[in-house]
């Protein structure tokens, strides 16, 4: 079972640096996205694995928007789609 400790940090940050960045209206362009994608990030944190698998291609493609526009953010969700490749590699060889 592959921990999602880094998800949750993802979304978690996403929303704050996105609070922060809306304080302006130039900022508020990058910061709604960054939080309309971390409270997404949160329903695949309250996800099974299994349910993320089945969504994974949406699920990389919110990473990897979230790592243009909140780099840390999207690296560590991307960290979680490859540990959860991993994981699905792992079951197959089995």
């Amino acid at each position: 079972m592959l921990d999602k400790s880094l998800l949750k940090v993802s979304y978690i940050l996403g929303i704050a640096f996105g609070a922060i960045e809306t304080i302006t209206i130039v900022g508020a362009l990058v910061g709604i996205p960054t939080i309309i994608i971390a409270l997404q990030m949160k329903k695949y944190y309250e996800m099974s694995n299994e349910e993320i698998n089945k969504k994974k291609d949406t699920f990389l493609l919110l990473s990897v928007i979230l790592a243009l526009i909140s780099p840390l953010c999207g690296i560590l969700a991307l960290i979680f789609y490859i540990g959860l490749e991993r994981e699905n590699e792992k079951k197959m060889k089995k």
